[in-house]
């Protein structure tokens, strides 16, 4: 069973009530709202004591999925935008509705994400900005999922390219990311990441700094036996070595 969690956030801010009175008023613990509220799994005794006291429903609090909410819809997007197959983002966001997107907040994040990179294929800067703002929002307070914001200031490295330093910024805060999550960021996504922060150098003319990089994104390609984007790699580092002779 699927709680909607923003359901009870959103009438708990409409009522006025703070988590502390909420308690006091249905007799469960701050903790234990603040989980439910974050989307963790918890007693249903629980959810209907704070259910009563908002005046909600179970038809407002139970989101009924179909068989195909399935995390591993979040798979395929990885897949697809590790092999570069953006077109195909919105066929499978079009496979559940909205409603099943936000039922979880993984999926919901991988939604305002992928929104924003349709939005980014439209030139629809601002709003793809916006979706990731949101997705990034979406996980302030996740540790479980911090892994997820590589891909997302990558992303939003992307959308700001255009003047330079600003993509560049996210560039270096997605590798940063990267660095302190390398076991759950998928090699290829991290190749992508060196290569993007190699372009954001050499944009700024800092060729000193996109030499490091290069030898650790080869070193990922060489570690798993791939040849993967590695010509894009040896022309950034070769341009690089060039300026700075």
């Amino acid at each position: 069973m699927q709680i909607n969690n923003s359901a009870i956030i959103s009438r708990r801010k409409e009522y006025g009530v703070s988590q502390k009175s909420l308690s006091l008023k249905t007799g469960v613990s701050v903790s234990t709202i603040s989980r439910l509220e974050k989307g963790e799994n918890v007693r249903f005794i629980y959810v209907v004591k704070v259910m009563t006291v908002l005046d909600l429903t179970l038809e407002d609090v139970v989101i009924r999925l179909t068989p195909a909410v399935d995390m591993k819809i979040t798979e395929e997007l990885d897949l697809i935008r590790e092999h570069s197959k953006l077109e195909l983002i919105e066929g499978v966001l079009n496979k559940l509705t909205v409603h099943e997107w936000r039922s979880n907040n993984k999926l919901s994040v991988y939604y305002d994400w992928h929104r924003a990179i349709l939005f980014k294929q439209q030139n629809n800067f601002d709003e793809a900005l916006k979706s990731l703002d949101k997705a990034i929002k979406r996980i302030e307070d996740k540790s479980s999922l911090e892994y997820l914001k590589a891909g997302m200031y990558m992303a939003k490295g992307n959308v700001l390219y255009g003047d330079g330093s600003g993509g560049l910024n996210y560039y270096i805060k997605a590798v940063q990311i990267y660095s302190k999550n390398t076991d759950k960021v998928y090699y290829r996504t991290a190749v992508k990441l060196y290569i993007n922060l190699m372009r954001g150098y050499a944009s700024t003319k800092e060729y000193s700094k996109i030499l490091p990089y290069a030898e650790r994104a080869k070193c990922l390609l060489r570690r798993n036996e791939s040849t993967f984007l590695l010509e894009k790699i040896e022309r950034i580092e070769k341009r690089a070595r060039d300026e700075l002779k």
